[in-house]
């Protein structure tokens, strides 16, 4: 780059306004005290979770509701997690050098009370139809 290139360069830079700073805004989506050393941690925006990686355990928490919604038990050697598609985590380990990809799926209780039901109500699987009727 030639000199004279090189000192209207620095002058752009150093004669840039002040107005170009930026300020931002902060807030706290997830704030709590953890019962176990914390390893890693990967989100899922689109459903707000968030996965935390413990030593034996990933714990699924809700960033809307504050809540762990569940825990998923693993292996002590995984020390690392990230998120991958809507259903997938990969957990890697160092020492032995390890990786395992777990698939997850959201299990939703629904209410059946005063509802039409056709067979058992306490069957093991429960198939529910959304119909709107306009």
């Amino acid at each position: 780059m030639s000199r004279k290139m090189k000192l209207a360069l620095f002058f752009m830079v150093m004669l840039l306004p002040a107005s170009l700073h930026a300020t931002f805004e902060v807030e706290s989506v997830l704030k709590t005290d953890m019962d176990a050393a914390i390893l890693d941690v990967t989100t899922n925006p689109a459903e707000e979770l968030v996965f935390v990686l413990t030593s034996g355990e990933v714990l699924i928490y809700s960033s809307s509701d504050q809540v762990v919604l569940d825990r998923i038990p693993v292996e002590k050697q995984f020390d690392r997690i990230a998120y991958q598609d809507p259903d997938r985590l990969v957990l890697t380990a160092a020492e032995p050098s390890r990786i395992n990809i777990i698939r997850f799926s959201r299990i939703y209780d629904i209410d059946l009370s005063g509802r039409a039901v056709k067979g058992l109500r306490d069957a093991k699987v429960t198939l529910v139809v959304f119909d709107d009727y306009q």
